[in-house]
């Protein structure tokens, strides 16, 4: 009687744990594939004397005139992006790092709501500086600021690395 009861079962446990393992995931298997992303690259920083765009990049300023003792004069700061050969822009000036060359222009601390983000100060000194903003390693081009006086009076300023 055993006998017959081995010769019933063992095909049906073989069929049973043979359809189990291969509904379960025992056996041979594929894996979705996993979507990749394309990484979004900061490629250039530029300055702007208007709010800039976020569809079009932003005519780069080369130089701008401030006048004595006036607070709070706005600079933007535009950062063009690259993913697979598509450009975005987007306005950066609160989060950029913003470079003065002297002491004429002074970041507007002092002025309630203006602190940082592309605002600076003019000093009471005529004279001229170069004004630059970054983010990362990635460095705007300079605006020569004439500082109670044409910029065209200025020396030119460096280029930046």
């Amino acid at each position: 009687m055993w006998r017959t009861r081995c010769l019933v079962i063992a095909p049906v446990l073989a069929f049973v744990m043979t359809t189990l393992l291969l509904s379960c995931g025992g056996g041979t298997s594929t894996t979705a594939p996993v979507p990749t992303s394309t990484p979004i690259t900061l490629v250039a920083v530029r300055i702007c004397t208007q709010a800039p765009s976020t569809t079009a990049s932003c005519a780069q300023a080369t130089s701008f005139e401030v006048f004595l003792g006036t607070k709070g004069n706005q600079f933007f700061a535009q950062g063009q992006f690259s993913s697979n050969g598509v450009n975005s822009f987007q306005d950066i000036s609160s989060s950029a790092t913003w470079f003065v060359n002297n002491s004429l222009l002074t970041p507007s601390l002092a002025t309630p709501g203006l602190a940082g983000g592309g605002f600076f100060d003019a000093g009471a000194v005529k004279g001229c500086t170069c004004l630059t903003a970054a983010s990362g390693t990635v460095v705007s081009a300079p605006v020569l600021v004439g500082v109670g006086q044409s910029p065209s009076a200025c020396t030119p300023c460096p280029p930046s690395p």
